[in-house]
């Protein structure tokens, strides 16, 4: 193989590594979606809809839209699990293993059945299930943990449900739960004027909340799955052909 082509080879090889470091799944949800300025606004109101921006640059959603009680998935999954709160609760802890978003990405109760997402969507989700019992009161809350940004459920009888769990359990603190905005599928209800807007303001660390959680549970709430096995990979790569391209060039340098 000529150097021209190695090289060339290399830079492909590096190229692929790095795209697949940034992770398949923000691929899936669209490069641009990685780069919204967080100080961008992402609350928008039209004809007493709250629309917010937390998809893709550009695309507003309804706020309550992304609860969806009546959803052929959510449905399918009620009809096996429900109709008790508690175990739809057990449900989702157990079986959506917690993944940080790359930027700010909200995923539908559909999404999020393919086994992953971060607090809002895992969120989503339960209160989705637990709305398609009919049960009215089911809330996500926006809002802060312990100063950083958060989201939760809050159940029909007010309790905290922390869908971030490895298992349905009681929140041992919930005086550490201070909601912004509570919605669903029927209503908005902010806890003061502009308090949706100052949700994105939030801090957001997820190493740091999710440790807070675990040590304030002993141990309950699920870590972050860290890098994926293909990032790692791609990383691999990515540093691999970099090196092979060093090389290259230095032996040309030395001739």
């Amino acid at each position: 193989m000529k150097v021209g082509e190695i090289v060339l080879t290399s830079a492909i090889a590096g190229t692929i590594g790095a795209v697949c470091f940034m992770g398949v799944n923000s691929l899936r949800r669209g490069l641009p979606a990685l780069f919204l300025p967080q100080s961008q606004a992402r609350v928008y109101r039209r004809n007493g809809e709250c629309l917010v921006s937390v998809r893709y640059p550009g695309q507003w959603c309804n706020l309550q839209d992304f609860v969806q009680p009546d959803n052929p998935d959510v449905l399918a999954v009620y009809s096996q699990i429900g109709p008790d709160p508690w175990a739809l609760y057990d449900f989702v802890c157990r079986n959506i293993d917690y993944r940080r978003d790359w930027g700010e990405f909200w995923q539908t109760p559909s999404e999020t059945l393919r086994g992953y997402g971060d607090c809002e969507d895992s969120a989503l989700l339960l209160t989705s299930l637990i709305r398609a019992g009919g049960i009215p009161n089911a809330y996500v809350a926006l809002g802060e943990y312990q100063g950083w940004g958060h989201a939760w459920v809050v159940s029909g009888d007010g309790e905290v449900l922390e869908a971030t769990f490895t298992e349905a359990r009681h929140v041992p603190h919930p005086e550490h739960y201070c909601p912004y905005v509570c919605f669903n599928d029927q209503e908005v209800i902010e806890l003061w004027p502009g308090a949706l807007g100052e949700v994105f303001k939030l801090g957001r660390n997820e190493d740091i909340k999710l440790s807070l959680m675990a040590k304030a549970s002993g141990n309950g709430a699920n870590s972050d799955q860290g890098v994926k096995p293909i990032a790692v990979l791609g990383l691999v790569i990515a540093f691999g052909g970099l090196a092979l391209i060093g090389k290259i060039l230095y032996d040309i340098g030395v001739r």
